[in-house]
């Protein structure tokens, strides 16, 4: 009896540790499977991407992109990004391939990356030139704030951070939809944006800048001009905005608000002499389309509409 006993114990015990093993084999087989599986993704421009497995090597052509990593929690796999890519701090520490216009492709084919993360159209050659080396490069950033969030949507899923990235999206479409609520009802204030002092030069409809400001509660004074163009002073003042809205970096030493109030052209505007002007604390989160956008709009809406924040 005593030995039947003894027999029934060992084979239970036995299939208890065969399941284990099978759902412990399972798993390590799901997760073996989730970083060999190819991704695929069309990107900005309409290309299709494919990669064998999850990039660990990854080069970002523009600070935008770099942003993006950094939020998603991959900053760790880039192992080179331009110049300009200063944040978050621990960009500045990461090997540089040359600046935005012009990345070295030597430097970038040494990094012997499994992925690069492009910018805008500015560099179409560079991409074609990467992929004749068999370098795999998507296109993903955005040239507004809907594309915003196809932008991580893709690095997201590129990288194998799918879940954040559907977090980041979320708070920011909750953060922006909060601020419109805030602005709703409320008189568009009319907005100049100096983006450069002299000459002159706005920000024009179809801009990322535009965009903030209507986001923002304001209504930008220069879009009969598309993009970025030279503006009249004459134009300024018949156009008489309630507020002037600066690029700290409008001029080569930094602009000040008192630079402006002391300007003999600027300080014949009404609203210059009303003391009417922002000059914006980060003049990047204003030319990237990425995870700080909500900083960008919320700023923007507290200059425009003080009140209501």
């Amino acid at each position: 009896m005593m030995n039947k006993i003894k027999k029934i114990a060992i084979i239970t015990l036995t299939l208890i540790l065969l399941l284990t093993f099978t759902s412990c084999q399972s798993r390590q087989s799901g997760y073996n499977d989730k970083e060999t599986a190819k991704i695929e993704i069309t990107d900005i421009k309409g290309k299709t991407v494919v990669l064998n497995k999850i990039p660990e090597r990854i080069v970002s052509l523009s600070p935008t992109n770099t942003e993006i990593m950094f939020a998603l929690g991959a900053g760790d796999k880039l192992v080179g990004v331009t110049s300009f890519c200063d944040y978050p701090e621990e960009a500045k520490k990461i090997d540089k391939i040359g600046d935005f216009d012009n990345p070295s492709i030597e430097l970038i084919k040494k990094m012997n990356p499994d992925l690069v993360l492009a910018g805008g159209y500015i560099q179409e050659d560079l991409m074609a030139a990467l992929e004749g080396l068999n370098i795999p490069v998507a296109s993903t950033e955005a040239a507004d704030v809907e594309s915003i969030y196809d932008s991580i949507a893709m690095v997201g899923k590129l990288v194998g951070k799918e879940t954040e990235a559907e977090e980041i999206i979320n708070n920011i479409h909750k953060d922006i939809e909060e601020i419109e609520n805030k602005v709703m009802g409320k008189e568009r204030k009319k907005v100049f944006y100096l983006v450069w002092k002299d000459p002159l030069y706005t920000a024009g409809q179809g801009t990322y800048i535009n965009e903030i400001i209507q986001i923002a509660g304001g209504q930008n004074v220069a879009t009969e001009i598309t993009g970025w163009g030279q503006y009249s002073f004459e134009e300024l003042l018949k156009q008489n905005p309630d507020i002037l809205i600066a690029a700290f970096h409008s001029t080569d030493e930094g602009m000040r608000k008192e630079d402006i109030m002391k300007d003999e052209l600027f300080s014949k505007l009404p609203c210059i002499r009303e003391g009417n002007i922002h000059v914006m604390s980060d003049d990047n989160i204003v030319s990237r389309p990425g995870p700080r956008v909500v900083e960008a709009i919320r700023e923007m809406a507290k200059a425009l509409h003080s009140d209501s924040f």
